[in-house]
Formats: C-alpha cells, sequence, structure tokens
C-alpha cells in the first residue's frame, strides 16, 4: 500500500539553484552568449554606449533616470545592450526574502518600454521566481496556490533554453507624464519587495505531494 502511495505522490516543486544561464529571464540574443550578472555590473560603463544607441528620447532620459535612481541607493545593477536592453539587478538587492529562498544567481530586470497601446512608456520590474518541475501540471497547481497580488502578476511561460515552465512574477506601470521619478521607484521597489515576500511565504508551504 505505502508503494502504491509512494508511486502517486507528484513531482515536488524544487528550488533553482545555480543555473542563472538556463533560467535567465533574459531572452537569448541570436549567437550571443549569456553575459553573467557579475560582468554586466562590473563592465555597465563598457556596455552604456551600446545600449543607449537608437533609443528613443523619452526612453533615454527614463533609463537615465533610473541609472541615477539606483546609483543614489547604492545598488549594484548591470546593463544589458544585447538580451532585450534592460538593467539587472540581484534579486537579494530587492528581497531579503530573494535571499533566503532564491540564490545570488537570481535576477530582476527592470525595463522601461513603449507600453501595448503606443500611447507612452511602460516602466516595469520581473524576475524569474527560483522554482521549477519538470511536470508541467505542478507549476500550473503552483500559480493557482500562489497568492492573488493587489499590484503585480504572477503567471506561466516556457523557457526557451529547455522548454520548462517558469514561475514568473511582474509588477509594471505606465509612465505619464513619460518620465520616471525617484519617488514612483522607490515606491515600486517596495511595492515589488513586498509581493515577492508574500509569494515566496505561500510557496514555502506549497504540499509536496
Amino acid at each position: 500500500m505505502k508503494k502504491d502511495k509512494d508511486e502517486r505522490k507528484m513531482s515536488h516543486l524544487k528550488l533553482v539553484v545555480n543555473n542563472a544561464e538556463v533560467r535567465s529571464a533574459r531572452p537569448a540574443g541570436g549567437e550571443q552568449e549569456f553575459i553573467p550578472l557579475e560582468e554586466l555590473i562590473q563592465r555597465r560603463d563598457v556596455f552604456r554606449p551600446a545600449f543607449y544607441r537608437g533609443m528613443g528620447r523619452q526612453q533615454a532620459r527614463g533609463y537615465q533616470a533610473l541609472e541615477r535612481f539606483l546609483e543614489k541607493r547604492n545598488s549594484p545593477y548591470g546593463i544589458d545592450p544585447v538580451h532585450g536592453k534592460v538593467l539587472v539587478l540581484p534579486a537579494g538587492d530587492l528581497s531579503a526574502e530573494a535571499r533566503e529562498y532564491g540564490s545570488p544567481q537570481d535576477e530582476v530586470l527592470l525595463s522601461i518600454s513603449e507600453d501595448a497601446g503606443g500611447t507612452g512608456l511602460c516602466f516595469s520590474l520581473e524576475m524569474i521566481l527560483p522554482y521549477f518541475s519538470e511536470d508541467d501540471a505542478v507549476m500550473e497547481e503552483a500559480l493557482l496556490f500562489a497568492p492573488v497580488l493587489q499590484y503585480g502578476a504572477l503567471f506561466l511561460e516556457e523557457n526557451p533554453h529547455d522548454g520548462l515552465l517558469d514561475l514568473i512574477y511582474r509588477l509594471a506601470v505606465p509612465l505619464f507624464p513619460p518620465l520616471l521619478t525617484a519617488r514612483l521607484a522607490e515606491r515600486m521597489f517596495a511595492i515589488f519587495a513586498f509581493e515577492l515576500k508574500e509569494t515566496f511565504l505561500a510557496l514555502s508551504d506549497y504540499p509536496e505531494a
């Protein structure tokens, strides 16, 4: 009887550790190699000209304001001009729970892009949560088990590197007027940290069978 019960047990939701290249939210840039977060941070002055090249005036102003904000709070951010033009932060810089439940390789992507309606800009923070299962049903149940958030959203997306489902948290807000202020950025960071905490605490109680 015990053997039958064990065979019926579902795959567990596992923490992802030390595989940033495979589980990164930064999309693959054709034949470009993955650039580790540490290198993005160390070489951000080198990457900056390519990052801003060809960027619209309002979008560039938004990113420049975001860089000033990050520098003022002494955040160890990186600039990635290859994989989607995003600023990249260690998740642990924004969330103590990310340090507790995740790994040093976990990243938060900061993006200022044209909104879906094409009428302005959108500021977003996005992170792949450090959980995965080879069983899609387990990931779908984890999404249902996770809390309903007031501001951000949780969703599943297939990872292009291995075909497994990623559980992603995203927080986004329109910029109107199209200028990012330090006050708005600080508020977004606070909401992101709070909702990430709620999500980690909820998923820590996810049933293993």
